[in-house]
């Protein structure tokens, strides 16, 4: 690791619209500290609720859509990612770096 310096970045996720609130709010905390856990550091998180989506995945026409603002090393975002492609009741999402 050449010392990567910590980026800002901000993650969208659509999370599968059938989880119940309490199986929700564990999915999004696990999504929380999975980045915590890799060295970052969770800033403005929203919860956008449950939206109809532009086509269908996973069979779902709706999802619950949520944001968060992080900071990490570039070098842990893969990390992040393989963990969560790996994840059923992640629809889609995507991470971004901010300027």
């Amino acid at each position: 690791m050449r010392g990567d310096r910590v980026r800002d970045y901000e993650i969208v996720y659509v999370l599968r619209p059938d989880l119940s609130d309490e199986d929700r709010a564990a999915k999004i905390e696990r999504i929380h500290s999975l980045i915590v856990d890799n060295g970052g550091e969770i800033g403005k998180t929203e919860e956008w609720g449950k939206r109809v989506l532009a086509y269908e995945i996973s069979h779902q026409t709706e999802g619950f859509y949520g944001l968060a603002e992080f900071r990490l090393e570039p070098s842990s975002v893969k990390k992040v990612e393989d963990r969560l492609n790996i994840d059923e009741e992640i629809l889609r999402y995507q991470i971004v770096k901010l300027d």
